[in-house]
């Protein structure tokens, strides 16, 4: 699989240009955070789970290392036995007021999202397994090895990206950041048109407002 150094390389190489390394960088982390806000298959899941602890209510990272990372919950299911259950969404106001009036154990039925936090009510009677549907943000590039979607299937998305705000910011170059978003949109469409292949259901459903 190709790393961020691997991505780095390219990148210079693209630009003919060895003297960057700090730029190239910056701008990789500005095309990841462009990006990172729109969904992807590789940037939503169903398929992770966490348990919750018997009387606690809060859940963090150490739970699930993508719930500080969360972009949005789709949604929130909790398997029991052979059953599987929807918890409702409610604003953190709302679950605040509610939580504040009652105190309950039993199994969870409500939650919310707040702090980088999953938040569910009544308090876990038991260690339930819980699914969420989400949206989130890929785990950060630090170290030249680390390897993710960004580095892989949306390498050259990323990489016209990072070479247009080099082109605009660091070498104002308006040839290279002009050749750089004639290509960007097809790039991206090509993205779009994979997550939308993967996730089609052949089936007509409504729009969420």
């Amino acid at each position: 699989m190709a790393t961020y150094l691997d991505l780095q390389t390219n990148i210079a190489r693209d630009l003919t240009r060895s003297d960057l390394g700090s730029q190239i960088q910056g701008a990789i982390q500005d095309a990841i955070k462009q990006y990172e806000r729109q969904r992807f298959w590789f940037n939503t899941t169903r398929s992770l789970t966490f348990q919750t602890v018997p009387g606690r209510i809060n859940y963090t990272g150490a739970d699930l290392a993508q719930i500080p990372n969360i972009i949005r919950i789709d949604r929130l299911f909790l398997r029991w036995g052979a059953s599987t259950y929807p918890l409702d969404w409610y604003e953190p106001d709302e679950f605040e007021f509610l939580t504040a009036l009652n105190v309950s154990n039993g199994r969870p039925t409500i939650y919310t999202y707040v702090d980088s936090q999953i938040i569910m009510w009544p308090q876990p009677l038991m260690a339930y397994v819980i699914r969420p549907h989400m949206h989130h943000r890929l785990a950060p590039l630090v170290n030249g090895g680390d390897s993710n979607a960004w580095t892989n299937e949306a390498e050259n998305l990323i990489r016209a990206q990072a070479k247009l705000v080099l082109y605009m910011n660091v070498l104002e170059d308006a040839d290279g950041a002009a050749r750089m978003q004639a290509q960007i949109p097809g790039l991206k469409a090509g993205l779009d048109y994979e997550t939308s292949a993967r996730s089609a259901t052949g089936r007509i459903r409504g729009t969420e407002f």
